[in-house]
């Protein structure tokens, strides 16, 4: 009998710790998937290595300005600061080098390009270009054209500089409207911006924007560029924006802004009485 009731006991026990253990085993196994699922949650909620953005897109302008200021320009020069006078030629590829006097720069990486074609009392057009590098002293080109076919080149690196007159063949560059040689850019292109009225700064109403030929078109307004006394056109930061200014004798001016993909982002205009149109990208 007393073995009878020890074998019941031994049974029992073994059975009471083979239920807890595996309870431990069953417990273990939990508190392991648990951590588990923890350390993925951490993982999916721990920010991620994200990839650097594109950069931001620029415009292939040199494909168009090249050819328009590409050329081999001789004239009379003086270098600076010796003040020596000679006979040097000025030659600029349609690939944006530039090469005379011992002065080597590649003008495809200029910071600022610009270039502005005004006229005078007598209706006469002349048109600057100028190419600045960063900083400047890195190189600086400026080109304009002039009176009889003749025009000025002047090209500078650090403290050396080239400034050459009487220079041939620089006209070319004022053989047309800037809105024309450069229509690439923005003719053609209706875009929609986000303006004030001018009447009311507290209300703003969409409009259409386009440049058709020699007009722009705002809207119901249109701002005709035949007409300009001046125009201008700026590259900045390698090709990263662009800027289309227009005046007229009437002293109506307007200002286009783009970025680098050709996005109109900007537009200003004025008229002699004050501002007529302050818009910007529609977001």
């Amino acid at each position: 009998m007393i073995r009878r009731t020890a074998l019941l006991s031994a049974l029992t026990l073994s059975l009471l710790l083979s239920a807890c253990s595996k309870n431990k085993d069953d417990d273990a196994a939990g508190d392991d998937a648990q951590a588990q699922a923890a350390s993925e949650v951490r993982d999916e909620s721990a920010p991620a290595d994200e990839a650097p953005p594109p950069p931001p897109p620029k415009m292939d302008y040199w494909s168009v300005v090249g050819p328009l200021v590409a050329g081999n320009y001789g004239g009379t020069c003086v270098r600076m600061p010796d003040g020596h006078k000679m006979d040097a030629t000025v030659a600029l590829g349609a690939n944006g080098k530039v090469a005379a006097g011992g002065l080597d720069i590649d003008f495809r990486e200029a910071r600022k390009t610009t270039l502005m074609r005004v006229a005078n009392d007598k209706g006469e057009y002349a048109t600057t270009a100028i190419f600045a590098m960063e900083p400047e002293k890195a190189g600086l080109l400026s080109m304009h054209s002039g009176e009889g076919g003749k025009g000025g080149v002047t090209l500078s690196r650090d403290d050396v500089s080239l400034m050459c007159s009487d220079v041939a063949g620089v006209d070319k560059i004022n053989a047309q409207p800037l809105h024309q040689s450069m229509a690439k850019f923005f003719n053609g292109k209706k875009q929609t911006v986000s303006c004030l009225d001018s009447k009311n700064l507290l209300v703003r109403r969409d409009l259409d924007v386009e440049i058709d030929d020699t007009v722009i078109k705002i809207g119901s307004d249109t701002f005709d560029m035949k007409s300009a006394a001046f125009e201008s056109i700026a590259f900045d930061d390698n090709g990263s924006s662009m800027a289309l200014g227009v005046g007229t004798p009437d002293k109506r001016t307007i200002t286009l802004m783009y970025d680098g993909a050709g996005t109109l982002t900007g537009l200003m205009a004025m008229n002699a009485e004050g501002s007529t149109h302050s818009c910007n990208k529609k977001e």
